[in-house]
């Protein structure tokens, strides 16, 4: 699991085993921290929530 890669743009795909926290703001946007100390926004799916966008990158 840790090699799998996880879009969460439609240009930026990342390792599941760099991404160290996943946050929903209180602004509804979803956050994703990774090892090298970058943090990238969330794209949700149409029909998603903020909710399982993060649930849907943690698992």
């Amino acid at each position: 699991m840790a090699n799998q890669f996880v879009e969460i743009r439609d240009d930026v795909a990342v390792i599941a085993g760099e991404i160290t926290k996943v946050w929903v703001s209180n602004g509804g946007e979803v956050f994703v921290k990774l090892r090298e100390v970058a943090v990238h926004d969330v794209d949700i799916a149409y029909g998603e929530t903020p909710f399982q966008a993060s649930t849907h990158i943690k698992n």
